[in-house]
């Protein structure tokens, strides 16, 4: 039965972003929509609330007695000296100043509505003069404030048990949603890895029959034209092998608890730096070590890959009589460094984060182009939970530098 293995931890990590951003914006979108409603909600029931306020007012002022008792409602009537109005009343009541204002005015005027807060309760005061007389009408307005109250702490209820449903939702929206990429990646990296494979063999038997042929012996000197278009094969072979090791890296890369150790990266450095001597000429390479507690946990083989491609591409860009240094240090607490510096041909600043992206174009003139090879050591440093950033200048050299964390 087929099962389908784990996306390797970079994909990991962005399948499970893209997931929670999925479900961030449904449940953000969810809350705008909620906040518009409410708002919506409030902004009518206050309306209504002013509406039937002006209305129970209005009717008070032009048919009400001050003898009658209403609820909330007391109507004042003010004739020279002479105040009507109900048995009890609030204190502070009549309004003397709205009563001066009105006095001032010309009879026949619109009514004058005002609002005052006495102690903790706000009140609607409407006055209005008729002939001689001075008509004014007191609402309390704590019952509709109670249940503007009630409706707010109500939406706030809602609001945040619609956020949680709505976080939970969006959660599983957005796994069912990521789901199928998740598979697509999985079968795009089983592909390159089962493509890369069947060609490294063919490719493995072209080169080694084209180097057999460029130093066959024996039989008639091979032409000039003969054996370059033969080296020409030898390299172009080689670079192919190279490509699809890079591939089956970037396929297989994972991680994986069974293949993490502890090893020295200073010790590894040095067996990379050892093998790739013969490609030096006369170029130097330097390595300088500086503390002991340079162990780190991982997987060595791709860490070593790592390493190769950062000191290859040191010496590719670096002239004959080139300079190439390789540092190793602690950077702080539980973080080891690798740096690879050459004094090489360098690179614009502005490639600095493009020349990590898989067969990316330079943005500077002039016909550069970048491989596979740095995209695949980032993809491995931050694999394991590391860095790598660079800084070159053109003509001026480039340096590379890896964070690692150490071995606890």
């Amino acid at each position: 039965m087929f099962r389908r293995s784990a996306p390797p931890a970079p994909e990991r990590r962005m399948l499970t972003r893209a997931a929670a951003a999925l479900a961030c914006r449904i449940a953000v979108g969810f809350l705008l929509a909620l906040a518009l409603l409410g708002f919506c909600a409030y902004r009518v029931v206050l309306d209504e609330q002013r509406t039937q306020a002006r209305h129970m007012m209005n009717t008070a002022l032009e048919v009400g007695s001050p003898d009658a008792v209403t609820p909330c409602l007391w109507l004042f009537e003010i004739d020279g000296t002479t105040v009507r109005h109900p048995q009890q009343i609030p204190a502070g009541f009549p309004l003397h100043s709205a009563v001066a204002a009105v006095d001032a005015a010309q009879s026949g005027e619109a009514p004058s509505q005002t609002q005052v807060t006495i102690g903790p309760t706000v009140y609607d005061v409407m006055t209005v003069r008729h002939g001689g007389v001075t008509r004014q009408a007191v609402l309390d307005t704590w019952y509709q404030q109670a249940d503007l109250d009630h409706l707010v702490r109500a939406l706030l209820l809602v609001g945040l048990l619609g956020v949680v449903l709505a976080t939970v939702v969006g959660a599983v929206l957005g796994r069912r949603s990521i789901a199928p990429l998740g598979d697509a990646l999985d079968r795009q990296r089983r592909f390159v890895a089962d493509a890369s494979h069947e060609l490294r063999t063919p490719l493995t038997r072209l080169h080694t029959r084209a180097q057999m042929l460029l130093r066959a012996q024996g039989g008639e000197p091979l032409s000039e034209r003969l054996t370059g278009e033969l080296t020409a094969i030898v390299q172009s072979a080689g670079e192919l092998n190279d490509v699809v090791e890079d591939l089956l890296m970037s396929a297989g890369m994972r991680s994986d608890p069974t293949r993490c150790e502890e090893f020295d990266l200073a010790t590894l450095a040095a067996e990379v730096i050892e093998a790739e001597r013969p490609r030096l000429g006369s170029r130097e390479m330097v390595l300088n070590t500086v503390g002991e507690q340079l162990t780190i946990k991982g997987a060595h083989s791709p860490v070593r890959r790592m390493i190769s491609t950062l000191i290859d591409n040191a010496i590719s860009h670096t002239e004959p009589d080139g300079r190439i240094e390789i540092s190793l240090r602690q950077a702080g607490r539980g973080i080891v460094e690798l740096e690879v510096t050459d004094d090489g041909t360098g690179f614009d600043p502005a490639d600095r984060e493009r020349i990590f992206e898989r067969f990316a174009q330079s943005g500077s003139p002039g016909p550069h182009h970048f491989g596979l090879g740095l995209a695949l050591a980032r993809e491995i440093a931050t694999d394991h939970g590391g860095t790598i950033r660079a800084v070159g200048r053109p003509g001026a050299g480039a340096s590379f530098t890896v964070r690692l964390p150490g071995a606890s």
